[in-house]
């Protein structure tokens, strides 16, 4: 009865480690997605919670295009110097803010503000 428990409770935890680490692995692959779903799947969440319209959606559209386009050489570019990616891509994702925000209404702009701060805090931090 023991061994059957041992069992099972192996069973279990392995059942669990391996959904967490499939559900871990779907998230933040936006750097290996085509710029065109990565608009695409960015424009969709910030309809989501900023309320976009239409037109302010095929603006928005542009720009995180440009920006997907713009990281996917910033990353091939940098190699493996990771201090120049972080420093490049830091100044890029600042111009890239102040772009998005002038697609945005008062309310619209406070809201994504709060937002970029939620996001730089799930944003893994290395070497820190």
């Amino acid at each position: 009865m023991k061994n059957l428990k041992k069992l099972l409770i192996g069973c279990m935890l392995l059942i669990g480690v391996s959904s967490y680490a499939q559900e871990r692995q779907g998230r933040g692959n936006m750097q290996n997605m085509n710029p065109a779903d990565r608009a695409k799947n960015t424009v969709a969440r910030l309809t989501e919670q900023l309320q976009l319209d239409k037109g302010q959606q095929d603006s928005i559209y542009k720009q995180v295009f440009a920006q997907a386009q713009h990281e996917k050489q910033l990353f091939s570019a940098a190699g493996s110097d990771r201090e120049k990616l972080r420093t490049s891509m830091q100044s890029s994702r600042e111009q890239y803010a102040i772009k998005i925000k002038q697609f945005l209404n008062e309310d619209q702009a406070k809201k994504y503000d709060e937002l970029s701060r939620q996001w730089s805090q799930r944003r893994p931090r290395q070497n820190q």
